[in-house]
């Protein structure tokens, strides 16, 4: 379980004490007898490991952490010195315990702020904090399920288009999913001011601009003259996002109605210290973070609930059973989504098992210990949810796929570090409430329809890119209930 939310609330208005707090907190590990060396995986000369990162970072990081269990693993990455950190106690002190010392770093996400600018994913410092207290109170469990009616209402129409690609033969799952949350995501953030036209625009410049950023997290570490395939599009793709999406708020602006979108609530949001809102740039910027981050992730998420529905009927049949018992046919409402428990519990195992965000970075920005192991300031620290998620010192049995284990029951107890698919501390992702409800959605509405089944002989692979896809898509057959 993750840190409760009226804890993150609340670390947020002690925001300013926090400011005024040195970088280089003492450690909550200082009572180590001794230092501690990190091991180091070095790879070839020169280059080090980073072709293996190009290549398959996540295989590179299981092998490294087999090979040195509960310990921080130095990677040699080119030029760059990396810090592969697992255990749940040394995740906590980087996303929680110390994590003004943890910042976003400046190569790692030079990429990102090409296409989102200084926005809340991307800010540091004093503009984190004003952007973190503007959009907090938009994004708490109850404003995300005011959205409910909104979504269950683009879910639906795009269930309409889903039944005809489905209709006589096998469909790309992945592709489909994409397609469904795309349409939900921009639908809840931009409503009525975006038609389908504008819309497939807009999806395109941004599917462009996530393949970029993919391809440009893992060249980051390379010299700054090394050519990046793609740059043209990515930077043309960038513009069409500007183009397209300013033109929406400024007509927004000016019409002065009320959608009852997430476009409205950051059009309406004023900074409780300063009184100020955001201009058209910020919600440019806000909006395209909103975009990303939840279309990417979501269905992400889905495409791999349904692998592994079709692989563990037994969750399938249960899950069915409730949705039939709370829903029925009829379409769900806000009041029966905290109904929908073991709805929940598939999705929450499903992230444990396949990550969508399978790894966050931070850099050091003082020298630092953890746990004994000194970490000089500048160093790369690579949190891999992927490998923590199955460490089998805190969860039983890792590689079996167990909803069960989300029971409260189960949960109590459990290291609150252990599972963080949403990230951690003061930074945790903020779109969480919103991304858990319109999963939950979908995964009723389509269950209420179709049973879902793997083509047989179709390969499945997780494919470890800034999210963790299948590499071959996923190809299934739709059956009607």
């Amino acid at each position: 379980m993750e840190i409760k939310e009226v804890e993150q609330q609340e670390t947020l208005k002690n925001a300013d004490i926090a400011r005024e707090q040195q970088n280089n907190q003492p450690s909550r590990f200082d009572s180590s007898p001794t230092p501690k060396t990190c091991p180091v995986v070095r790879g070839y000369p020169l280059v080090g490991v980073l072709p293996e990162v190009l290549l398959n970072p996540l295989r590179l990081f299981q092998r490294a952490v087999k090979d040195h269990p509960g310990e921080i693993v130095a990677l040699k990455l080119g030029p760059i010195q990396a810090h592969l950190v697992t255990h749940p106690d040394h995740v906590q002190y980087v996303l929680n315990d110390n994590w003004q010392n943890f910042g976003k770093g400046e190569v790692l996400w030079e990429a990102m702020r090409q296409v989102a600018g200084n926005s809340l994913v991307t800010s540091q410092g004093e503009s984190w904090f004003r952007s973190r207290r503007l959009m907090q109170p938009m994004f708490t469990a109850n404003q995300a399920n005011a959205l409910t009616e909104l979504s269950v209402k683009i879910i639906a129409s795009e269930l309409a288009r889903f039944e005809k690609a489905a209709d006589g033969g096998a469909i790309d799952m992945e592709n489909e999913m994409a397609l469904l949350t795309q349409s939900v995501t921009l639908g809840v953030i931009f409503s009525s001011s975006i038609d389908r036209s504008r819309a497939e625009t807009l999806v395109e410049a941004l599917k462009v601009l996530m393949q970029g950023l993919s391809r440009r997290l893992f060249l980051c570490f390379l010299p700054k003259q090394f050519p990046i395939p793609g740059e043209r599009a990515f930077r043309n793709a960038i513009q069409t996002t500007d183009d397209t999406i300013l033109t929406i708020i400024r007509t927004r602006r000016q019409s002065g109605l009320n959608h009852g979108d997430l476009l409205e609530r950051l059009l309406q949001a004023r900074d409780e210290q300063s009184k100020t809102g955001m201009n058209d740039q910020q919600l440019r910027n806000e909006s395209v973070v909103l975009f990303l981050a939840g279309y990417e992730t979501t269905s992400t998420t889905l495409t791999w609930i349904w692998y592994l529905l079709d692989k563990h009927p037994e969750v399938e049949r249960k899950l069915r059973a409730e949705i039939d018992a709370v829903i029925g046919k009829r379409h769900p409402t806000s009041a029966d989504v905290v109904k929908l428990q073991y709805t929940k519990m598939v999705i929450q195992e499903a992230m444990r098992f396949y990550p969508p965000g399978w790894f966050l970075t931070r850099v050091v920005q003082a020298d630092d210990v953890i746990d004994g192991y000194a970490l000089k300031a500048g160093t790369t620290v690579l949190l891999c949810q992927y490998l923590t998620h199955r460490l089998p010192e805190f969860w039983e049995r890792p590689e079996v796929f167990d909803p069960e284990r989300f029971a409260p029951e189960h949960s109590r107890q459990r290291h609150p570090y252990s599972y963080f698919p949403f990230g951690g501390g003061p930074r945790y992702c903020i779109g969480k409430h919103l991304a858990l409800l319109q999963t939950q959605l979908t995964v009723a509405m389509i269950m209420q329809k179709y049973r879902l089944r793997c083509v047989p002989g179709h390969p499945v692979e997780a494919l470890p890119g800034i999210t963790l896809r299948p590499r071959y898509g996923l190809r299934m057959i739709v059956e009607p209930v």
